[in-house]
């Protein structure tokens, strides 16, 4: 049996060679093959320190599958940050998530700068920076359909938010319905409240159609004119269900009423619903015409009795 160079080999895996030479003295090779031996056959330990009982492989040494054995044991070290999320804290951020995009969809107001304002602030005046040149005048509406026309714009742009463009409100919300509302164009409905409740805004329960409604209107005194909220009144007042005014030449609430209850009130916190049933539904605000009939006696101061009291 020989190599790949050629050496004959004997069944032990020693060179010819290496055989004992001539006179029986061993090779170089042959005299260190038993230390060679010891040398080259490893102790294997168990995972107790202890040797390891298996037998080793011919010629003294193990196999590659037993020397990977003690690899395979070996646990890989943990590593920070390859942990997966746990499923729960990734159920508990989505459900976050979720009522976060909600709550900010269903109370933003369209992201109203004023919505918070108080009554005094709001009430300090016209908060909008005059143009270059001066204003121009208010228009002077006089018919119904002149004061819609006005009146969608305003609602379109202040009321809308909370009051729906079908009118109905959002009740999830506290937002009462303008829609056949009987504080708009029902019952309780007249010029002097309507317009208070546009100057002052309202807060605390009121009741419409049957539902109490606990929510916050802002007052719109310091930022609308006259003449929009009178035109946002009659926008409400004549659109949808409600048709409050069916005659075109006789607008219920006007822009000088609107004035008027400005001058009466003054500053004010918000109304409510006990402060609007105080105002009686034919109250008005502005003075009696210049042809208007004289005074009752009935309702004449009673005058000065010229008998001297008794003593």
């Amino acid at each position: 049996m020989t190599d790949p160079n050629g050496h004959d080999l004997r069944t032990d895996g020693v060179p010819e060679s290496d055989r004992p030479g001539p006179g029986g003295e061993d090779s170089v090779m042959a005299l260190h093959r038993a230390a060679m031996d010891v040398m080259n056959d490893p102790v294997m330990l168990s995972a107790e320190g202890t040797p390891d009982e298996d037998e080793a492989a011919p010629g003294g040494q193990d196999t590659v599958q037993r020397m990977q054995d003690i690899l395979m044991r070996e646990q890989a070290e943990p590593r920070d940050g390859f942990e997966p999320v746990p499923f729960w804290v990734a159920v508990v951020c989505g459900g976050l998530l979720m009522w976060g995009g909600y709550y900010l969809g269903t109370n933003n107001a369209d992201f109203r700068a004023d919505v918070y304002d108080t009554s005094e602030f709001r009430l300090g005046g016209d908060l909008r920076l005059p143009a270059g040149g001066p204003a121009p005048p208010d228009p002077e509406l006089k018919t119904v359909a002149e004061y819609v026309k006005v009146g969608a714009d305003v609602y379109r742009r202040v009321c809308v938010a909370c009051h729906k463009p079908d009118g109905n409100g959002d009740p999830s919300q506290q937002y009462p319905p303008l829609n056949g509302s009987e504080w708009v164009a029902g019952a309780e409905a007249s010029p002097a409240r309507l317009s208070r409740v546009v100057l002052y805004g309202l807060h605390r329960p009121i009741t419409v159609k049957g539902k109490s409604f606990n929510g916050q209107m802002p007052a719109q005194g310091g930022v609308l004119k006259d003449y929009e909220i009178a035109a946002a009144i009659m926008f409400a007042r004549n659109t949808w269900d409600n048709k409050a005014d069916p005659n075109d030449a006789n607008p219920a609430v006007t822009t000088a009423a609107v004035k008027a209850a400005r001058d009466k009130t003054g500053k004010r916190d918000p109304m409510t619903e006990t402060d609007l049933k105080a105002i009686s539904l034919d109250q008005s605000d502005l003075p009696p015409p210049a042809n208007a009939p004289k005074t009752d006696k009935a309702d004449a101061p009673p005058a000065k009795s010229d008998a001297a009291p008794k003593g």
